[in-house]
């Protein structure tokens, strides 16, 4: 893509982040999309994060400091209200995506205006960077309405579209979602709740190719505070979502979420115990 390509905004909330810092880094700086701008957050990082990233020297990478720790969900925000991009995309500090990523959601973005949210299949790798496996949307890829979109989690009892690190969206979507975006205190469902708002606006796009690198490390959130919590915190942010009537959701989908996230939860504990168990 040419540097005249319209501006994406990569958001990184981050707080001690050096662990897996480079890695992520390798993964943006080389994307084949060389318009971007990568808008670190930092939230009052303790260890080497901010010398790691000042390293690089790179004029698309840009430092924001809070002045005091806001925690997790204030920081999610923060990055993203400095993007500039006509596109926004969002990474983990310990996450990465594919090289062709940004490219590729960009290209779908530019040639389908009604399309507000681009994905792909997600790539689930372990502390070391291994593949585990590779998630895909439960409807395939292709376009989809916003009314399966927003239902297909509801269907699967979690977050089946897949985290934002292998997505891009509008920034113009974006500023018009009423604020406060997010109202769950669960940063497990804060993907799930932007993207909804996201797709109340339009459709959803699915790119049926490996785009997103989510690490599931034992030391994430997802094994080291949720373990038996999911279950419960994703049936809060359906009841809120039910209870929204913008999404005009009937309980038989309340019904659905509650049951398929019980399920999920412990075949998700039986991979934790399985695949991550400590050497």
């Amino acid at each position: 893509m040419l540097d005249a390509a319209p501006l994406v905004s990569i958001c990184i909330p981050v707080y001690n982040g050096e662990k897996y810092l480079e890695e992520t880094l390798h993964y943006l700086l080389n994307q084949t999309y060389r318009n971007i701008e990568i808008i670190f957050s930092d939230n009052c990082s303790t260890d080497r994060t901010l010398d790691m990233i000042r390293a690089h020297n790179d004029p698309r990478v840009k430092i924001f400091q809070n002045e005091k720790n806001m925690g997790v969900k204030y920081n999610y925000m923060q990055a993203f209200s400095y993007a500039t991009g006509k596109y926004i995309t969002f990474v983990a500090a310990d996450d990465g995506m594919d090289l062709s990523t940004i490219e590729k959601c960009v290209n779908v973005l530019e040639k389908n205006p009604e399309v507000t949210y681009v994905s792909g299949y997600i790539s689930i790798i372990n502390d070391e960077g291994k593949l585990v496996f590779t998630k895909k949307y439960i409807f395939g890829g292709g376009l989809f309405s916003s009314y399966w979109a927003i239902r297909s989690n509801f269907i699967y009892g979690s977050n089946t579209i897949g985290e934002g690190n292998g997505a891009v969206f509008r920034k113009d979507n974006f500023d018009k979602i009423p604020r406060p975006i997010l109202k769950s205190s669960n940063p497990w469902t804060y993907d799930i709740e932007l993207q909804n708002e996201l797709l109340l606006q339009g459709k959803l796009y699915i790119i049926p190719e490996a785009l997103g690198l989510f690490r599931v490390s034992r030391q994430g959130t997802s094994i080291k505070d949720l373990k038996f919590n999911q279950a419960k915190l994703f049936r809060q942010f359906v009841f809120n979502v039910y209870k929204d009537k913008r999404y005009n959701l009937s309980f038989f989908w309340v019904i659905t979420a509650t049951i398929n996230s019980a399920l999920l939860e412990v075949a998700r504990n039986v991979f934790y115990i399985l695949f991550l168990k400590k050497k």
